[in-house]
């Protein structure tokens, strides 16, 4: 789903990033990053157990705006374009506060009247969050026990 989406805001998005100062040679890197740091961050919050927040955020619950997980994102995004991509501090924030909430409202934007469920979620993420290994939600599950 997430990769779909990213592939749809490319023209759109594409243009804003091009205005603060992403070159048409960095994009497809902008982007991966982008999908990269937002699954990751959605990985991380499933695992600790936070599947309502993420749930809230996509089901009209919580506005983007005001998401505390959208914030986190938004400063990793910023923190991995300067890291990866050598983009200056100033920059990096432009970028991340410009993608990360056009992304999310795309996500919204696709997201069934009816909200998404739990395994909507884990189809978005992949099985291994919730499956494989010991950081995943029932990995984490089996240590208390």
């Amino acid at each position: 789903m997430l990769e779909s989406i990213m592939q749809s805001t490319k023209v759109e998005l594409g243009k804003k990033l091009t205005q603060n100062g992403v070159n048409s040679n960095q994009m497809d890197d902008v982007f991966g990053l982008a999908q990269d740091t937002i699954l990751n961050n959605f990985k991380s919050s499933a695992t600790k157990g936070d599947l309502d927040g993420i749930l809230n955020l996509f089901n009209g619950k919580q506005s983007i705006q005001s998401s505390s997980m959208v914030k986190n994102i938004i400063g990793d995004y910023a923190g991995q374009l300067i890291s990866k991509l050598g983009f200056s501090q100033s920059t990096a924030n432009t970028i991340a506060g410009l993608a990360i909430p056009f992304i999310m409202n795309m996500i919204n934007k696709k997201t069934p009247e009816s909200g998404l469920a739990e395994n909507d979620l884990i189809s978005m993420l992949g099985s291994s969050a919730f499956t494989g290994g010991k950081n995943s939600v029932l990995g984490k599950l089996k240590n208390l026990f």
